[in-house]
């Protein structure tokens, strides 16, 4: 099946366009000889129902028009409910974003965010599978690996369902935190941040608020400067969604304003932009105490943005890098919900209030 020509897709990886065409479907295919992409060939099926089927568990291979990234593949759901919300989390190493987006999918998936009208789906099945490990591994009290260094592809891709029967797929990338600031070919990791659609922040406490345990050294985040650096090519930066995020907020557990808003229990709740704007008002005078500059730079660069404190384990690793109790994530969802809120995804007249 080939797509008209005027249909035409941005690829979320290489930011290249092209013409989506379907008369070449590719599907993974794993045997004695390894892992390999193949044509998958559906002219046989006659039954439309099967053919829907087997169409959905195929991919297009992204004709790289730029040349500079690895062979690439998209599922083939990529055109099908229009533009996809490219979400990427930026941060340094260390910084949480890991296991912040691991917890955060694996509760959207589980329905968490169903009283505001939205439902999680894989629509990628192959990433999801990888993704899912990560989530298993990690609800078994395993600390997760850092990100690989240059990671060009997306963590995972889902398909969110809205009250008003929308549709849209949503794509999240998690790289490096090296990577934002490399050069040359080596910056391709980081550059998602040229087509996100909406953009998470993120910092713990030991990188983002120094001077609360008495640190003299300086408050930098290159992460955050790199990726903000190279997001000034963009016409339409200053109105992208953005969500500010304070990890590991369990470490603060006992400082206030933190400890009020960790143990705060809102998801069920109907939504309210001014609980977002309360959060997020606390959240400033905490850190512009202790000269948190760097988030508090990035919270003030944008139209619309949003302040949260989150702990997607509910405590530290142990020097064998297990969660001897297991994890318990608090707020993960927030900073999620805030987002789809900006990017006209949850319905009613405050989601269009969240963020201003």
């Amino acid at each position: 099946m080939t797509t008209p020509e005027d249909k035409r897709v941005q690829c979320p990886i290489c930011l290249e366009s092209f013409a989506w065409r379907e008369d070449e479907l590719y599907k993974r295919v794993v045997d004695d000889n390894g892992a390999r992409w193949m044509k998958a060939d559906l002219s046989g099926h006659t039954n439309q129902v099967l053919r829907r089927d087997r169409r959905a568990r195929c991919y297009v291979r992204c004709p790289n028009p730029g040349k500079e990234n690895h062979e690439h593949y998209l599922p083939v759901s990529h055109r099908d409910h229009g533009d996809p919300v490219v979400i990427g989390l930026v941060g340094r190493h260390a910084s949480g974003k890991t296991h912040l987006l691991t917890t955060m999918i694996h509760e959207a998936l589980r329905g968490d965010l169903r009283h505001h009208g939205l439902a999680f789906e894989p629509a990628d099945e192959l990433r999801h599978a990888a993704f899912q490990r990560e989530i298993d591994q990690l609800l078994r009290g395993n600390k997760l690996n850092a990100t690989k260094d240059l990671k060009e592809d997306f963590a995972t891709y889902l398909l969110v369902r809205t009250a008003s029967g929308t549709t849209r797929p949503i794509v999240f990338f998690d790289v490096a935190g090296e990577d934002f600031v490399q050069s040359g070919p080596q910056s391709l990791g980081g550059q998602f941040v040229l087509g996100a659609t909406a953009l998470m922040f993120v910092d713990h406490p030991a990188g983002a608020l120094p001077a609360l345990r008495g640190g003299g050294q300086p408050n930098r985040n290159p992460a955050f400067s790199g990726a903000l650096e190279r997001m000034g090519r963009r016409d339409d930066v200053e109105d992208l969604p953005v969500a500010v995020v304070l990890t590991k907020a369990d470490e603060l557990r006992y400082e206030h304003p933190v400890d009020y808003w960790i143990r705060r229990e809102d998801l069920q709740e109907p939504l309210d932009a001014g609980v977002f704007r309360e959060e997020s008002r606390d959240l400033y005078a905490f850190l512009d105490r202790y000269e948190a500059r760097p988030l508090l730079d990035v919270f003030e660069r944008f139209h619309r943005s949003t302040l949260h404190v989150v702990s997607a384990t509910g405590s530290q690793a142990d020097g064998n890098d297990l969660f001897p109790r297991g994890v318990r994530p608090a707020r993960v969802l927030r900073p999620l919900l805030a987002l789809l809120s900006m990017c006209g995804l949850v319905d009613g007249p405050q989601a269009a209030e969240v963020g201003t």
